[in-house]
């Protein structure tokens, strides 16, 4: 699944979100990521809902992942979760007005 996404300046960023974004399409969660609200106390970081765990495991799984720290596995989630609930449009407008 290819999706564009050079409006995010930072390649690694990019690298982390397509490769998330990939994953969540593989295991076919987008639904359940728009609804899904993470305990306020664990954060997508330290989340053990077996969806999460999935979500993770594509990503490893992927070709090329860009190996992922808690901070930035919680990170990208984040993004993903945008994603899910605003669409790419969404995500990607909501980039930009932040970036200036």
């Amino acid at each position: 699944m290819s999706i564009d996404l050079s409006f995010l300046q930072d390649d690694h960023m990019r690298s982390m979100v397509k490769n998330g974004y990939a994953a969540v399409s593989q295991t076919e969660l987008w639904d359940w990521l728009k609804k899904f609200r993470p305990n306020h106390n664990e954060g997508f970081m330290f989340s053990n809902h077996e969806n999460i765990t999935r979500i993770g495991d594509a990503m490893e799984s992927q070709p090329n992942p860009p190996g992922h720290s808690g901070a930035s596995f919680g990170l990208t989630m984040r993004h993903l979760h945008y994603i899910a609930k605003h669409g790419l449009d969404g995500y990607k407008a909501e980039l930009m007005r932040n970036s200036n």
